[in-house]
């Protein structure tokens, strides 16, 4: 489940602006930390991003399984290999038709 989570995972531009901004408070609050205060930050970031994590790939295989209980509701057979080579054929005539 976590290899089709990173798969199908996309980060929006705000997300990725997100990530500086936190970047940018963490850097400026462990700058103004005490060494000990420094190793509780990391300890408590650490543990919050493993949270995260965890509940991230949670939320993925809810959907997923909600997905499938649909595809299976619907009897639509399903292949991601299709999917792939069709993306694949559709980005080829693509760059064919460009050239």
């Amino acid at each position: 489940m976590i290899a089709l989570q990173r798969r199908f995972h996309v980060k929006s531009e705000r997300t990725e602006e997100l990530a500086h901004e936190v970047e940018a408070a963490y850097d400026t609050l462990h700058d103004s930390l005490s060494r000990e205060q420094q190793k509780l930050l990391l300890r408590f970031l650490t543990a919050e991003e493993n949270f995260r994590d965890e509940e991230r790939v949670d939320a993925f295989c809810s959907g997923f399984k909600l997905a499938d209980g649909i595809r299976r509701e619907l009897g639509a057979e399903y292949s991601y290999e299709a999917e792939d080579e069709a993306r694949a054929r559709e980005i080829f005539r693509r760059e064919m038709e460009n050239e």
